[in-house]
């Protein structure tokens, strides 16, 4: 409680008296305490009339709840906690759209801007007045010789904060453009490629990056056990002014850095391929701490964060490691012993919704995936749920689940297929079959359910049943990471170097009405809640195909 700290423990001057009248005081305005208790000045401050010991025991124990977590606490963390982070934005939420947030953020604190990982964002007012959509293509610098640049390869997708949108390019590169026409506001080259999303706070920008140094074999070997072994590049994290591009510091790590780094409250935090926790200053990108974990190889996973808790995933050997960042320590690991290292692997991004930790478990022979839910707090299975078998993706596939309204979308490259389960029990709500390898759950915005497939489509799919309602071809190639959704716009990125505006109003009154559905007749039928009709037993599954 910050009065705790300003009113008592400001100075050493400060008198055990006006300490704890400051403390009556405010529990009287916060109503815990009745405004009969005083301190009498000729009884020297100790409390007079009746229940006077009642009323000194429960404001001392009162001052005790409130202030010894600041004493206990204050500073004393490595990581700037214990604590909560401070919220980025309000949780309102319209009636209509449960799947959104109320405004779009101004800062970008994670992959996917949640740890639902569901970018979807409403406006309290939009002028669609003469608007349309728009599509930019940028290229990279050209080289000698060369008399165009080749594209641009945003294979990390695209961040929006503040009216502006953010692309990190496979080459190196990163753009921040005008959101209302896609011009160009500035850009940096930076000497790495860059995998992963940015991350933005209120006025830098964090990149993940990773030195080349993978020779061939190292390729090979992944390609065939899911181990990444780095070579010896190494990982960087860099930060850039917001409003120039000015590049701030760049940190050198052990190991490549191929997820998005965690923005806490006085730390960057990221996983390294070498298998640490890090945690560097905000300001100078200096290593506050150092944390090693188990296993020679965290993947291309991002750190997941939930208050104190951090879960991070190691693709090979399969592991999960929950981590408390009020230590820091680690508090659990999950994985599978008496097997060969190569036998099960996990894959992507795992996510932290409703209390429950979601992560996806690839098996390659035969070839099927699964997805799991574990107890956090003890990092035991609670249900799990697997796919249809298939045949294996290429060793760069990903699989990155979206979770929206308690209900969890979960990609499948193995049996091209997306299943939506609820997050809570476990139940099969509904399996939509596919003609390609999906490598993400896709962005929810009210009853719709944005999907985009690596060939460039973007499917409009009903959440409550799976059913295909639409589909646009966008771009010609879309990583694993969902586009976008502020209002009616939605922005999506392309590995073919193009970023553009596609308005849902244009899309067809269908598919409108799915995203901005009327309000509710009553709570009982709440918009954004809904899934497929309920049943006298368990809910019912439905199976749509698509190829």
């Amino acid at each position: 409680m910050p009065f705790a700290k300003d009113s008592c423990h400001r100075t050493g001057k400060v008198s055990v008296l006006s300490c704890r009248k400051d403390l009556v005081a405010r529990l009287q305005k916060m109503g815990f305490v009745e405004s009969r208790m005083f301190f009498p000045t000729e009884q020297g401050g100790s409390v007079g009339a009746r229940d006077g010991v009642w009323r000194w025991v429960t404001g001392a124990g009162m001052f005790v709840f409130l202030c010894l977590p600041v004493w206990a606490h204050g500073e004393t963390s490595p990581v700037g906690f214990p604590g909560p982070l401070p919220p980025v934005q309000g949780e309102r939420h319209n009636r209509s759209t449960e799947a959104s947030e109320y405004l779009p953020p101004e800062t970008w604190n994670e992959e996917g801007g949640s740890s639902s990982r569901n970018p979807s964002f409403l406006l309290p007012k939009e002028n669609l007045l003469n608007e349309s959509g728009w599509t930019q293509h940028y290229t990279r610098e050209r080289l000698p010789g060369e008399k165009r640049g080749a594209p641009e390869n945003f294979y990390a997708g695209v961040v929006e904060s503040g009216g502006v949108l953010w692309m990190a390019g496979f080459s190196g590169d990163i753009l921040a453009i005008d959101a209302r026409d896609g011009r160009l506001i500035w850009r940096r080259h930076l000497s790495s490629f860059l995998p992963s999303p940015p991350i933005l706070g209120s006025s830098t920008v964090y990149l993940a990056a990773s030195e080349p140094g993978v020779t061939l074999e190292h390729l090979v070997w992944y390609a065939k056990t899911r181990t990444l072994i780095r070579g010896r590049g190494p990982g960087l994290v860099e930060a850039l002014s917001r409003k120039t591009g000015d590049l701030r510091w760049s940190a050198a790590v052990p190991g490549g850095c191929y997820g998005s780094p965690v923005l806490l409250p006085h730390t960057v935090m990221v996983q390294t391929g070498s298998g640490h926790l890090l945690f560097l200053d905000r300001n100078d990108g200096h290593q506050v701490f150092d944390l090693p974990l188990d296993g020679r190889s965290l993947g291309l996973a991002s750190p997941v964060q939930e208050d104190l808790r951090v879960v991070v995933a190691q693709e090979n050997p399969p592991l999960y490691q929950e981590v408390s960042l009020s230590g820091p320590r680690r508090i659990w690991r999950f994985g599978w012993t008496g097997t060969r290292d190569w036998e099960h692997f996990f894959i992507g991004t795992p996510l932290l919704a409703h209390g429950i930790f979601i992560g996806i478990l690839r098996r390659p022979d035969p070839p099927e995936d699964e997805v799991m839910a574990l107890n956090p707090d003890l990092g035991r299975v609670l249900w799990s749920r697997t796919f249809p078998p298939g045949d294996l993706p290429p060793a760069e596939d990903q699989s990155l689940p979206v979770e929206s309204g308690n209900v969890v979308y979960v990609p499948s490259g193995v049996s091209r297929s997306l299943m939506a389960v609820e997050v809570s029990t476990g139940n099969l709500l509904w399996t939509l079959s596919l003609d390609e390898r999906p490598s993400t759950g896709g962005v929810v915005t009210g009853n719709l359910l944005l999907l985009p497939l690596p060939s460039g489509r973007l499917l409009a799919i009903d959440k409550r049943s799976g059913t295909l309602v639409g589909e646009k071809k966008v771009a010609s190639g879309l990583g694993p990471h969902p586009p976008v959704v502020v209002g009616h716009r939605v922005f999506v990125a392309g590995e073919d170097g193009s970023i553009s505006q596609i308005l849902l109003t244009e899309w067809g009154k269908k598919v409108q009405l799915l995203a901005f559905p009327p309000a509710p007749e009553s709570p009982s039928k709440e918009a954004g809640l809904s899934s497929v009709p309920a049943s006298s037993g368990s809910p019912v599954a439905e199976e749509r195909d698509f190829r």
